[in-house]
């Protein structure tokens, strides 16, 4: 810690390669905030999902996420620009094309990090809790 009471972190460890790097590796958010996926990582993954954008067509107009179901006019109703298209779903193993979901659809599943194990016991965890 400094004299102001800092902490100054000089290195981090990647969550995708997950090699130790300089702090110069990575993006930090004016608020401070290390984004933990070096810059080398978020480069090779973007170039996957420009390739797969190319490889899968954009759905069309009546299509519907896949996991909530619910089709553009629902998912955009309440204005969020983030929200009103979709996004390509890829699985960051094998760099293949998985489908297209709405942004919250492909966050949940980014937040249990693909893991079918954890997705399942978040299912058996809201089962166990549903009145």
């Amino acid at each position: 810690m400094d004299e102001t009471g800092q902490t100054h972190i000089e290195a981090v460890t990647c969550n995708v390669c997950n090699i130790m790097q300089p702090i110069a590796k990575f993006t930090v958010l004016t608020s401070g905030e290390i984004k933990r996926k070096c810059r080398s990582c978020r480069s090779g993954q973007e170039k996957v999902v420009q390739r797969l954008r190319k490889e899968n067509p954009y759905p069309p107009d009546d299509y519907c996420c896949s996991i909530c179901e619910r089709d553009m006019n629902e998912i955009g109703k309440y204005g969020q620009p983030r929200l009103q298209r979709w996004v390509l779903d890829h699985c960051h193993v094998t760099n293949t094309f998985r489908g297209w979901l709405c942004g919250n659809c492909n966050t949940g599943l980014g937040g249990f990090k693909d893991d079918s194990v954890k997705v399942l016991r978040a299912y058996n965890y809201l089962k166990g809790h549903t009145p």
